[in-house]
């Protein structure tokens, strides 16, 4: 049997390779530990001890990241306790694109990690290993595993985006809340979604195991429990943005958990709030002249959602200072005051909360401004991971066409979308002409007739 190392520099002969080259026969079942995240089934054989790893954070795990958490639990003693870990993955065989795929690691080798299978592991043990899909990975289910087991019933839940903050949330909010509504939809979408994904996966597996696949040498840990409440119907997106509204502005744990959530589940494009951006208050005159209505953050309390984002990823120093956007009500960070890196961390918003049209469309250091007909400042809206631009012809400056045309006509309109229409061609072109060097201001009169050339 020939096995394929992971890292381009290994060989692909198996020399060395611990589960090669170990004796087929019976092992002795030890028990599971759990170590930094992570479900260690152990077996003793007759030339050490195997470790079969499922990571209960997310659906892979790295080989190198286990040995370490094993190392700091067991120290010089981790030799003899295992010499081999084997690491199962959500990811699957290239070859049969169903069974899930395994890593492992020779503790005395070459301190690569290299490519198994199931029926390789299962000669080296005397039976074959469980494996439990990420859905159905149950910390008190794989703690009571013992071979030969019936599979363990469990409720389908996905481990990258447990719902518990979820629930909770929604079991202390009143009656009619929006936030209450969308965290129950949440809840049940992650757990219909998790029972029809374990429930596919499955079939799949035992088609593959039937057909004499890899699937064959391996033992199911869990399926899932039935499903029997019908498919959730997702809120309007009224109620949608308004509980996430209600959601972002406090600052109790539990919202920070709901919010952790949303970042692993879509990014929090129902918010109110859009991509990240950074600007340096002294590169142009439109920047110093928002950042002077900046005013300092409420002190003596617990950082709010969208406070805590932006502490999170942009905090570099405890000289960094929260501010606070009154008039788009959005927190900023300064980052290194007083400095010559000093900038301002902030959020764009998806949509303009005003009704005052469109007076200008500042372009200057890479950052797009609006200027209202009532003389308000506000950063051009902007979905994260679809930034706008100017001065050349990329998607950048598509997607700014694109806002620019909408917003002429509805100034709250949301921040552009990929799949939305193209912009008109003369629109476009002004834009991706625009210098990216200094400051270019256009009127709205101009950016009609643009439009319309």
């Amino acid at each position: 049997m020939r096995f394929t190392r992971s890292t381009p520099d290994g060989d692909n002969d198996g020399v060395g390779q611990w589960l090669r080259h170990a004796a087929v026969g019976e092992s002795v079942f030890d028990r599971a530990e759990f170590v930094d995240g992570y479900a260690v089934l152990r077996w003793e054989t007759g030339r050490g001890g195997v470790g079969l790893v499922h990571s209960l954070i997310d659906g892979n795990a790295s080989p190198g990241a286990v040995i370490r958490a094993l190392g700091r639990r067991h120290g010089e003693r981790l030799a003899d306790r295992y010499a081999c870990v084997v690491v199962a993955q959500t990811g699957t065989q290239v070859t049969q694109p169903y069974v899930p795929k395994l890593l492992a690691y020779d503790v005395d080798g070459s301190g690569k990690q290299y490519e198994t299978t199931w029926a390789q592991l299962a000669a080296a043990l005397g039976q074959p290993a469980p494996y439990w899909f990420h859905t159905l990975r149950d910390r008190d289910a794989i703690a009571a595993w013992r071979p030969g087991t019936p599979p363990a019933v469990v409720p389908a839940r996905d481990i990258v985006t447990p719902v518990t903050a979820l629930v909770e949330l929604a079991a202390d909010e009143p009656d009619g809340s929006p936030a209450a509504e969308l965290c129950w939809y949440l809840a049940r979408e992650v757990r219909r979604r998790g029972h029809a994904s374990a429930t596919r996966n499955i079939a799949e597996l035992r088609k593959n195991a039937a057909d004499g696949g890899d699937g064959a040498h391996l033992a199911l840990g869990a399926v899932p429990a039935p499903f029997t409440r019908p498919a959730p119907q997702e809120p309007p997106e009224m109620v949608r943005r308004a509980g996430w509204l209600t959601i972002t502005e406090r600052r109790d744990v539990l919202a920070h958990r709901v919010a952790d959530f949303a970042q692993r589940w879509d990014g929090g494009q129902d918010w109110h709030t859009g991509a990240v951006t950074s600007v340096y208050p002294s590169s142009c005159t439109t920047a110093q002249e928002w950042a002077q209505r900046l005013v300092p953050a409420a002190s003596g309390h617990p950082p709010t959602v969208l406070e805590k984002v932006l502490l999170d990823n942009g905090r570099d120093t405890d000289t960094d200072v929260l501010l606070h956007d009154p008039v788009a009500g959005i927190p900023v960070l300064h980052r290194a005051p007083r400095t010559r890196n000093a900038n301002l961390f902030t959020y764009a918003l998806q949509r303009l909360p005003t009704r005052s049209q469109l007076a200008a469309l500042i372009l200057s250091s890479s950052t797009c401004w609006i200027r209202t007909q009532d003389d308000t400042l506000w950063f051009a809206p902007e979905r994260e991971g679809w930034g706008v631009g100017f001065g050349y012809s990329g998607n950048g400056c598509q997607t700014l066409a694109r806002l620019v045309d909408v917003l002429l006509d509805d100034i709250s309109a949301p921040a552009a979308h990929p799949q939305d229409p193209a912009a008109p061609r003369g629109l476009f072109e002004l834009l991706r002409d625009t210098p990216r060097d200094g400051t270019t201001t256009y009127t709205r009169a101009q950016l009609l007739a643009a439009r319309a050339d």
